[in-house]
């Protein structure tokens, strides 16, 4: 470095010792931080495949078809979790022969699938749709346990069945929505005795 006397010489030096000085010592806080965050989970959460308008068609062991997935992104990271954004539709078709119910209409904003946890949460303005049964569900999130087959909440929901509308907090279902229980309900709903007198 050449010296010289004058004053703007002086602050350059200055300002040039102190940038080498600040790197050094944030290569020195880096290289005391590797191996937290080596052992950190952040490193499984890296995407390794995104991808735009995709979709899904998912079959069963004899190749019938049994669900399909449409997303407008999604992004699948090192760890097997995957999320997709943006405009999810999901229909879940029932091909088994000995009951042919109708499809399984979902949409949502997002949804976030946890391969550790077989857990699959779809949110934002979710709503089912059952058209076979007259059946809506309406609610901010719902998860879906692969290993017990359950869906369920903990948010308020709104069942809309035929002409009764049935709200409250939290919902436990079967899978295909044969069966299900709002954990909180709330309000009041109407039912034609007479059809009931006569069941």
């Amino acid at each position: 470095m050449v010296e010289c006397n004058d004053q703007k010489s002086f602050f350059a030096n200055l300002v040039y010792r102190s940038n080498y000085l600040i790197v050094r010592l944030c290569l020195s806080v880096v290289a005391l931080s590797a191996p937290a965050y080596a052992d950190n989970d952040l490193l499984d959460e890296v995407p390794l495949l995104e991808t735009i308008q995709f979709e899904l068609l998912g079959t069963d062991c004899s190749g019938r078809l049994q669900v399909t997935v449409k997303a407008y992104e999604m992004c699948q990271s090192q760890n097997g979790n995957i999320t997709l954004t943006d405009d999810i539709k999901i229909v879940v078709l029932n091909n088994k022969v000995d009951q042919e119910a109708g499809p399984i209409y979902i949409q949502a904003n997002k949804l976030l699938y946890n391969k550790e946890q077989s857990l699959c949460i779809i949110t934002g303005n979710v709503l089912v749709t059952v058209p076979e049964k007259q059946l809506t569900i309406r609610t901010e999130q719902l998860s879906y346990d692969m290993k017990q087959e359950i869906i369920f909440t903990d948010l308020p929901i709104v069942i809309a069945h035929k002409s009764h509308e049935l709200k409250g907090i939290g919902l436990r279902a079967t899978r295909n929505l044969t069966q299900y229980t709002i954990t909180t309900p709330n309000g009041t709903v109407e039912i034609d005795q007479a059809a009931v007198l006569k069941d």
